[in-house]
């Protein structure tokens, strides 16, 4: 990758090699006299390039190359017209008859790249390379392996400068082995289409890593085998290569111990008119309480026909069955004083499955930028869940299917003048069908006249398709770069459903209630201009569309249709600032209009479980929001040291409020017209610091929120305002020989108001977590760990409850070997029941859920 801003007119360009092979990621800097002119670096093929004005090709009088492990060269600029390559020579120091090569920094920064040397920070007890991610200062890794730099999320996942991973990166970071890696490279201000380069102000983060030479030759992976008691058990492989040409990186688990492999999981986004209510879940790990018989395949293949050409394929299945359980109580406290009350033992059994595959083509250099991509999805979903409710049992039945295709191509060729031309195509088509059974039959005072049935059944279907087609144009001679832009966007689809009651075998309709059968018709055509400009110190972009929409729906059931037209403009624009010790300002703003949409149009109520009817008939509406986000960041990276803090403000406003009426029989939601305007206002801070000599590794994340809305129920309008503070320090600490401590603990505190004309409720949570954990080395074979999580949770209206749980490892592997043994305790106090509540102003819900118990679990794996 080369990373370079400059503004295209003339180019300085070469290539760095050593003995015969390219020296990857070496800084290059131009300059005149004692004065530096532009830094970018080579890439992985040692091929660096300067893209200049006129004015600044002028000046350059001479290229100094610098790496780490190279001695720097310097060669004096004279003729435009010849390519300047340089050949370095290894640095190494003499003393006697004993070389000592350099050792590299632990973190190292040229322009917006951030290299972090992997060797400084790995342990012994690490697995995959985002265990030692989580290690390095300003990084922050979840349990999907997706990455934060600073704050910010990590957008791209590079292997040796090759883009693996088209559909999330995150199987590599749970999977890559940290002895493969050599290096880290976190690149902000990334822009990953190179012609676009210089042009576009893009404010992504990508992340790359450097690969070791020896792993670029191999076939490497893991193998493990788990047994664990009564009779679960474990299977997880992995197999993984990644040469010049081509890469692979192959996953294949299964599990019933309890563990979520549905890590790759990308839903399709649809309509969820259908909720079918199931069994609660705590916040522990699943292997806590988790039943399941999980299965999980990933692949990702790709190929590089050339230095700008590759062609890669993504694919990944998950299929599950997940049996849970539940007990609780649902308390709705209501203006007028008194309670609607729930008790509900559930009992889920859901079996999920998901499938995606997609092909990418993709041509990518500094002429032009191609990519077509073909991208299929199918998700399915049959749960069952019984019920006891006040005593009495329900069963409800649900089957969920979504299946979706799409065709999408870029391409953006530079023109002799050195202008951009981008012509995008989208073409979507989405499947989506949805059926719920209940019996025996619920809500009868609103289903049925008050008279008993046996069964209700709801289906809904919501085919779609849409598309977009898109010019644009990139003048590219100036600072400001000027993309005027032309957009046409067409969306169809419908909301079909029926509702039907059976009484002795007979199957009838609702005449109250009959089907919906709505068609969807949206037309949009937009133009604008997108501004980028750049200096040393400021970073400006900004957007201006102007919209013209054009809405055509029918009810073909009531046999009545509405044309609504309107122009919207929706500008946004952000500003980065740079201090001169490089910490940045970031300042961003955006005013949107967003339109209704068939979700809540459909004028016949649709049951969305056994205890829920919705029935959102309104017109078409829109929803004004305007959005501002200041972020300040502090980046020191020699010393080790990163603080962000990003303060946000949301308002939207619109005249409908969806409201409830809460009876013992059952909720009706609704939408009620109301102006109706919410506030959201956010404070986030984080804090990462690194003592590598004394082992210390700290961490700190905070946040504050507060939401103001409206909230209706039963007929009351009531002014609502909750407010949520969380705290959470972290520690690793490595000082103790052989032995490593972490701890981690969060605080959380609630408090919800709500204020109507019959007075005011509000209750407060708060909760304290602690996370302690303690590994100890006995020589360098055997890896002892145990781990203490104990939560405490109070509020103002219920007693206080407490959690808490003891696992233990011990992992055996003898340092050179290839096979190691590894014991798992989970839940050795033999916990079997977890306790939790959640609050708002007017409801209190309390859950019990029942744990698996104690659990061990052995494993054997195998390296290669």
């Amino acid at each position: 990758m080369v990373t370079t801003f400059a503004f295209a007119q003339e180019k300085i360009e070469g290539t760095i090699s050593s003995d015969k092979q390219a020296v990857a990621y070496a800084t290059v800097v131009i300059g005149y006299a004692n004065s530096s002119l532009h830094t970018v670096r080579s890439n992985s093929a040692g091929q660096y390039i300067f893209s200049l004005t006129k004015e600044d090709m002028a000046k350059v009088q001479w290229i100094e190359v610098s790496h780490i492990s190279y001695e720097k060269v310097r060669k004096v600029y004279k003729d435009p017209s010849q390519k300047m390559d340089f050949e370095l020579v290894k640095k190494s120091i003499q003393l006697a008859d004993v070389t000592v090569k350099s050792k590299p920094l632990a973190v190292r920064r040229a322009g917006d790249t951030t290299r972090y040397a992997v060797n400084n920070f790995v342990s012994a007890e690490d697995r995959n390379i985002g265990d030692v991610l989580r290690r390095m200062p300003g990084i922050e890794v979840d349990d999907n392996g997706v990455v934060k730099h600073n704050g910010k999320t990590v957008s791209r996942m590079y292997v040796d400068g090759d883009n693996i991973f088209q559909n999330g990166y995150g199987v590599g970071t749970r999977t890559i082995q940290p002895k493969a890696v050599k290096d880290v490279e976190l690149v902000q201000n990334h822009e990953h289409k190179k012609v676009k380069q210089g042009v576009s102000n893009s404010e992504d983060v990508a992340l790359n890593l450097v690969l070791n030479e020896d792993a670029k030759m191999i076939w490497s992976g893991e193998a493990t085998l788990g047994i664990a008691v009564p009779i679960d058990g474990f299977i997880n492989g992995n197999a993984m290569s990644f040469k010049k040409k081509y890469k692979t990186l192959n996953t294949l688990q299964y599990n019933s111990i309890g563990e979520r492999i549905n890590n790759d999981v990308e839903a399709i986004s649809s309509f969820n008119l259908t909720e079918p209510i199931a069994a609660a879940t705590p916040s522990v790990p699943t292997n806590k309480y988790y039943n399941n018989r999980s299965v999980a395949f990933n692949t990702n293949q790709f190929y590089k026909w050339s230095e700008g050409w590759s062609s890669s394929f993504n694919g990944n299945l998950w299929a599950d069955r997940e049996l849970l359980s539940s007990d609780g109580t649902q308390k709705y406290l209501l203006a007028d004083g008194s309670q609607v009350v729930y008790n509900n033992y559930y009992n889920t059994t859901k079996k999920p499955f998901y499938g995606r595959g997609s092909f990418t083509l993709e041509g990518n250099d500094d002429r032009f930028y191609l990519k077509n991509t073909i991208d299929f999805k199918a998700e399915n979903q049959n749960h069952h869940t019984w019920l006891l409710d006040d005593g009495a049992r329900y069963d409800q039945w649900g089957r969920d299917q979504l299946n979706f295709i799409s065709e999408s191509m870029e391409y953006t060729p530079k023109l002799k003048n050195k202008d951009l031309i981008t012509f995008n195509l989208d073409l979507e088509r989405k499947w989506h069908k949805d059926r719920l059974e209940v019996l025996p039959g619920v809500m009868a005072n609103y289903l049925n006249q008050n008279q008993p049935y046996d069964a209700v059944r709801q289906t809904v279907s919501l085919p779609q398709t849409n598309g977009n087609l898109q010019v644009a144009y990139t003048r590219n001679k100036t600072r400001l770069k000027r993309t005027y832009f032309a957009c046409f966007n067409f969306l169809e689809k419908e909301l079909n459903s029926a509702l039907n009651l059976v009484k002795d075998g007979s199957v009838f309709g609702n005449e109250s209630f009959p089907d919906n059968n709505l068609y969807w018709k949206q037309q949009q055509l937009s133009g604008g201009v997108k501004l980028d400009w750049k200096n040393n110190d400021f970073i400006f972009s900004g957007a201006f569309p102007l919209t013209w929409n054009a809405w055509d729906i029918a009810d073909r059931q009531a046999g009545s249709n509405r044309v609504t037209k309107k122009l919207l403009f929706t500008p946004s624009a952000s500003l980065q600032a740079y201090l001169p010790n490089r910490d940045y300002f970031l300042l961003s703003l955006r005013f949107n209009q967003e339109n209704s949409d068939l979700d809540q149009l459909y004028p016949n109520p649709i049951l969305s479980n056994f205890r829920e009817i919705k029935s959102f008939a309104a017109p078409l509406y829109f929803t004004s929001s305007h959005a501002y986000t200041l972020r300040y960041a502090i980046e020191r990276p020699i010393s080790l040291f990163y603080l962000n803090v990003t303060a946000s403000h949301l308002r939207t406003q619109n005249d409908y409020l969806v409201g409830q009426d809460v009876t013992q029989q059952g909720i009706i939601s609704k939408l009620i017209p109301h102006d109706n305007r919410t506030d959201n206002n956010t404070i986030n801070l984080g804090l990462s610091k690194s003592l590598l000599k004394a082992g210390i590794f700290l961490g700190f994340n905070a946040s504050a929120n507060q939401h103001n809305y409206d909230q209706f129920l039963n007929g009351e309008l009531a002014a609502a305002r909750a407010t949520t503070i969380t705290l959470s320090p972290r520690l690793e600490y490595k000082g103790i020989p052989n032995t490593t401590l972490s701890y981690q603990y969060t605080y959380g505190n609630s408090l919800n108001r709500l204020k109507s004309e019959d007075g005011q409720n509000s209750n407060q949570y708060t909760s304290n977590t602690h996370h302690l954990g303690m590994l100890y080395v006995f020589g360098t074979s055997l890896f002892v760990k145990g781990t203490w999580s104990y939560g405490s949770y109070k509020s103002s209206g219920l007693e206080p409850i407490a959690n808490g749980f003891l696992d233990a490892s011990i992992r055996y592997k003898p340092l050179k070997s290839k096979h190691s043994l590894e014991l798992n305790i989970n839940n050795i106090f033999n916990k079997k029941l977890y306790t939790s509540y959640s609050l708002t102003a007017n409801l209190e819900n309390r859950q019990t859920i029942p744990l698996r118990g104690f659990q061990s679990v052995l494993k054997y794996s195998f390296l290669f």
